[in-house]
C-alpha cells in the first residue's frame, strides 16, 4: 500500500513511460501492462490512447473533476456507484465514501487475488472509504492527475488538430508481487482492455460528467488581497485599552471598535487572516490556501462560493471599518482591498504532499479485504458525526448517486 499519496506522486512520471512495463494485452487504442511495485505488491496499468472528449475544457488540466463534486450528480438505478463526501481537506482533496463500485470488484476478481464467494464480490453493496486528491498540471503542465490510496489516474491531451484527443493512464496496485495470469484469464484481457477504454470515453462524454464539470467550475471562489504594502491588514481586537489597538467609532454598531495589526511579525497568509476575521464576525467558513494540489501565493485564498455568498455582506460592512483603521494606523489614503473571483496564482514548482499535514479519519470498525476497506454496517449509522458549529455556521454535504 502506498504511504499516503506521496509514493504515487513520486511514481507518476513512470506511469506515463513504457520503461519496465511488461505488456499483457495490446489493442489498437489501448494497452494493458504490469510491473513490480516499488513499495510492495504489483502494479496493473491500463493505457487508453486517442480518447475523444467532446466539449473539453480549454485548459487540459481541468478535464477531471474534483472528488468532492462526485456526490452532487444523481444517478438512475441501484446498480450505479454512490459517492458521499465525508470531509474536504482542500479543494480537490477529500475523504470519499464509495458504495457499490462494480469496477473495483471486477479488477479484484481479475487481478487482486480475491478471496471469498462470487456473491461477495458481485452482489454485496460493499462500502469503501479512502482519500482522493486531484493534482492539476502534474506530472507535466496540462496533465490532470487523480490519486487514491490504491490507484492513480492521469489524463494528458494529445497533439491533435481538434484538441479533443486524450490519453488516459490508470494504474492500480495489487497486494502480491506477481501478475495473476492464466490461460482462461489471458484470453479475456484484450476484451477487458477494450472495455476499459470504451467505458472511460463513455463516462467523460456522458451527461452526468458534463454536469459535474459545470458544478466543479462554480463551486469555489478565489479571493485576493491588494494594497497592503504599509503592513498587514487590521483585525478586530478584544482589548480596546491595548497600546497596539486603534479605536474606531465607525465600528460601534457592529461591536467592532478596537482594531490591531494582524500578526505584524509573521509572514502574511490571506487564508489565515480571513479565517480569523470571519471567526471574529461569528462565521465559520472553510478557507483554504491549497487548491488542486498546489499552494496558492500568500495573498490569495479560496472559499466555497455558496458559503461566501451568505457571509460577504457582513464581511464587507466590517472590512470598511478595517480600511479606516488601517489608514489611521499607517497614514496615507491607501488601504487593503479584497478582490473576488480572480484567477488563482500558485507558488512555482510546488505541489502539496499529503505528508505536510496530519489527516484525521473518522473512527469506525473496518474490515480490510485486500484492495479495499469495508465498513461494518452494524456500527455505521449512515452519517458521520458532524463537528460542533459556531454561531451562523454553514454546513454542506448530502448523499447522492453518481452515474458511471
Amino acid at each position: 500500500m502506498a504511504e499516503y499519496h506521496s509514493d504515487w506522486l513520486n511514481f507518476a512520471a513512470s506511469c506515463m513511460s513504457d520503461v519496465q512495463w511488461e505488456v499483457a494485452a495490446i489493442r489498437p487504442d489501448a494497452v494493458l501492462s504490469h510491473r513490480s511495485c516499488p513499495w510492495g505488491g504489483h502494479l496493473i496499468r491500463l493505457d487508453a490512447k486517442n480518447v475523444f472528449i467532446q466539449n473539453a475544457s480549454t485548459d487540459p488540466a481541468d478535464i477531471l473533476v474534483r472528488p468532492e463534486v462526485r456526490e452532487m450528480t444523481p444517478g438512475k438505478s441501484k446498480a450505479e456507484i454512490t459517492w458521499r463526501c465525508r470531509e474536504i481537506y482542500a479543494p480537490g482533496d477529500a475523504l470519499m465514501e464509495c458504495t457499490n463500485c462494480w469496477s473495483t470488484r471486477l479488477f479484484g476478481v481479475l487481478f487482486g487475488h480475491s478471496l471469498g464467494s462470487t456473491r461477495l464480490h458481485f452482489f454485496q453493496e460493499a462500502t469503501t472509504v479512502s482519500r482522493h486528491a486531484l493534482y492539476k498540471d502534474f506530472p507535466e503542465p496540462g496533465d490532470s492527475t487523480q490519486v487514491e490510496t490504491e490507484t492513480i489516474g492521469i489524463v494528458r491531451r494529445l497533439p491533435h488538430p481538434s484538441g479533443k484527443r486524450y490519453r488516459l493512464v490508470f494504474v492500480f496496485s495489487t497486494p502480491e508481487d506477481n501478475f495473476p495470469g492464466s490461460s482462461l484469464c489471458d484470453q479475456h484481457l484484450p476484451a477487458f482492455t477494450d472495455m476499459f477504454r470504451n467505458m472511460f470515453e463513455r463516462v467523460v462524454n456522458g451527461p452526468g460528467f458534463l454536469d459535474m464539470r459545470g458544478i466543479d467550475a462554480k463551486m469555489y471562489l478565489v479571493l485576493s488581497m491588494r494594497a497592503f504594502n504599509r503592513g498587514p491588514p487590521m483585525i478586530p481586537h478584544d482589548n480596546p485599552c491595548s497600546e497596539e489597538s486603534f479605536n474606531m467609532s465607525a465600528g460601534e454598531h457592529l461591536g467592532l471598535v478596537s482594531w490591531t495589526r494582524f500578526k505584524p511579525d509573521e509572514k502574511f497568509y490571506l487564508s489565515e487572516y480571513m479565517r480569523v476575521f470571519m471567526e471574529r464576525l461569528g462565521y465559520q467558513l472553510k478557507i483554504y490556501g491549497v487548491m488542486d494540489g498546489r499552494k496558492l501565493v500568500p495573498y490569495q485564498c479560496v472559499v466555497v462560493r455558496s458559503e461566501w455568498d451568505q457571509s460577504r455582506a457582513s464581511f464587507y460592512e466590517a472590512f470598511k471599518v478595517q480600511k479606516a483603521a488601517y489608514r489611521r494606523a499607517n497614514g496615507g489614503p491607501k488601504s487593503p482591498n479584497l478582490i473576488e473571483d480572480l484567477a488563482p496564482h500558485f507558488l512555482p514548482g510546488v505541489h502539496q504532499r499529503d505528508t505536510d499535514s496530519q489527516i484525521s479519519t473518522p473512527k469506525q470498525h473496518t474490515t480490510v479485504r485486500k484492495t479495499f476497506v469495508e465498513l461494518d454496517e452494524e456500527n455505521d449509522m449512515g452519517k458521520p458525526k458532524l463537528p460542533k458549529q459556531l454561531k451562523r455556521s454553514i454546513s454542506t454535504g448530502e448523499v447522492m448517486t453518481c452515474f458511471v
